[in-house]
């Protein structure tokens, strides 16, 4: 396998790859899903060529997050294809002669996030995922979006620069797997033999603070609860079976493209 190194000498903004100067976009269009095996290979050829400019956690180029698909010119696989095998002149990046499936390794990493054991996914439209969130998803239904939806599980509004993409594809089919430990579901009865149930916002040592289905917000003083359960399970259903592999491709595209006001 050809491994090509970028010259010591070439700088960062020399190595403004696959971007040029336009504003910032999240990728909207996958080709394929990819396998982990390609995820893994991908990481090498990565580290190898692309390291120097982009970085390990690929944002070594402002406006650029390559784990979190945010690029200034790229949005299908074939855009990020073309950029790395004829490269940008404009910006100084020198092209690649890497073979289809160095190429397809490159891609696989940066789809998967930079996430090694990733199980594959695909990447589709944001529009149709929107639809998708608000319709037969039904999404809404327990989450908020800048502003609109529930209170019942935690909002969406950032969630794509919060978690890399492997992990929200992971808490749509795997919603348990997928949970982040501040969102376990939470239990609690006071001394006063009242039973709340809800999600946490904050916890240290001593004290609690959390909100319920209906957005109201409580703070106690673990000493004053008569039981503290944390849940393993997460609440939210799996739409693996539920959703098509399309639709699901669409659903994370809206989600990675949710990025706060």
């Amino acid at each position: 396998m050809a491994r090509l190194r970028l010259a010591a000498s070439l700088s960062l903004l020399a190595c403004a790859s696959l971007v040029s100067f336009a504003a910032p976009a999240v990728a909207q269009a996958q080709n394929r899903q990819y396998s982990t095996a390609e995820i893994q290979a991908g990481y090498k050829i990565y580290s190898n060529n692309c390291t120097l400019c982009h970085g390990g956690n690929g944002d070594g180029v402002a406006g650029v997050s390559l784990s979190r698909q945010v690029f200034r010119r790229a949005s299908s696989d074939d855009d990020i294809r073309n950029t790395i095998m004829n490269g940008v002149p404009a910006a100084g990046m020198p092209s690649f002669n890497l073979q289809p499936a160095e190429l397809d390794g490159i891609i696989a990493y940066i789809r998967s996030g930079f996430d090694l054991n990733a199980t594959p996914f695909n990447v589709g439209s944001a529009e149709r995922g929107r639809d998708l969130f608000e319709g037969k998803g039904g999404c809404v239904a327990c989450h908020r979006v800048n502003g609109k939806g529930s209170f019942a599980a935690p909002d969406l509004s950032d969630i794509g620069v919060v978690r890399q993409p492997a992990s929200i594809q992971r808490s749509l089919t795997e919603p348990s797997k997928g949970m982040m430990p501040i969102n376990r579901p939470l239990r609690v009865v006071t001394k006063d033999g009242r039973t709340i149930r809800g999600r946490r916002l904050n916890e240290d040592t001593f004290t609690v603070q959390f909100t319920d289905s209906d957005g109201r917000l409580y703070s106690f003083a673990k000493a004053d609860l008569r039981e503290y359960d944390v849940g393993t399970m997460s609440d939210m259903p799996s739409f693996a079976g539920k959703l098509s592999n399309d639709e699901l491709a669409d659903l994370l595209a809206y989600l990675i493209s949710l990025r706060g006001q």
